[in-house]
């Protein structure tokens, strides 16, 4: 267990693993809190007495670059690094309870990479006890990293259910952090028998349109400070997100929900949105105490 709003990052010693720390690094500066990197390693079975010395070797080595690339964005920052020995989901599960966020990459050499596709993948985006940020390429420069950029927004994915909350909570909260705009995207899809019923097309559309408007209010009365722009998108919502991802400094949504875009983390429109986003995704679980403090 982490301290209290700690950043934890998951590090496997893999490039995307190194971009994961600095992204990490950036946001525990914008947070003002702790960096923790995480190198979790299995023993095979049957291994050597020595097995169980050079791999916690190597995974320190690991460790020691992951820092090394992160301190390269905030020198100032205080890291904190864990060798654990352990299956990689259930210690980073460990590692994430009471922290603010937390950061693994999409592929890598064996450690994380396999956590991000299929029945494990999604188990940890609805188990993680925190919000989790999946950083899928190279991320910015290390000076963009530090500094604001206003041109990038955060992009948030609404649908009608109230377990979308806590995802708009943590996109708030971050683009407050980062001084970036925010951009409130809400994609239904609505199938009408006769085609030519445009009437009620733009009923539902006015619809859809104020249920996002009052899914916003409350958050844009928290964030003043936060520019915020509104789409409403008649489409999937996969394919939406990941065309706002190519501007995007963040794409956030929720692991579960009633609406299609609360269904995202859970499918195959899920793992579309991870193998293809341009941005890095953060997924926050409908009852998850890290997301944000609430809007009263």
């Amino acid at each position: 267990m982490s301290l209290p709003g700690t950043v934890v990052a998951g590090i496997d010693g893999s490039d995307l693993a190194n971009e994961a720390a600095r992204w990490a690094a950036a946001e525990a500066a914008r947070h003002r809190c702790v960096l923790r990197l995480v190198r979790a390693y299995q023993l095979p079975p049957s291994s050597a007495p020595e097995a169980s010395s050079l791999l916690w070797s190597h995974a320190h080595h690991q460790l020691w670059n992951a820092a090394h690339h992160a301190r390269a964005v905030v020198p100032e920052l205080a890291v904190e690094q864990a060798v654990v020995e352990g299956d990689p989901a259930e210690v980073l599960l460990r590692e994430a309870a009471g922290a603010r966020v937390l950061v693994v990459g999409t592929r890598g050499v064996g450690g994380f990479a396999s956590l991000l596709v299929g029945s494990v993948g999604a188990a940890l985006a609805r188990q993680a006890p925190c919000p989790l940020v999946v950083v899928r390429g190279p991320v910015l420069s290390d000076a963009a990293l530090r500094h604001t950029d206003r041109t990038r927004p955060v992009v948030v994915g609404v649908d009608g259910a109230p377990a979308s909350e806590p995802a708009l909570a943590f996109a708030f909260a971050e683009a407050d952090a980062w001084a970036a705009p925010l951009v409130a995207v809400h994609a239904w899809l609505e199938h009408l028998e006769d085609p030519d019923a445009l009437a009620e097309l733009a009923e539902l559309e006015e619809q859809e349109r104020e249920l996002l408007a009052e899914r916003l209010a409350g958050w844009t009365g928290k964030y003043p400070g936060v520019r915020v722009s509104r789409e409403l998108v008649h489409g999937p919502p996969a394919r939406t997100l990941v065309a706002r991802s190519a501007h995007a400094r963040l794409v956030v949504v929720g692991s579960s929900g009633r609406g299609p875009v609360g269904r995202v983390l859970l499918g195959s429109t899920g793992r579309a949105l991870l193998h293809h986003a341009l941005a890095p995704v953060a997924v926050v679980r409908p009852d998850g105490p890290g997301a944000a403090p609430d809007r009263t």
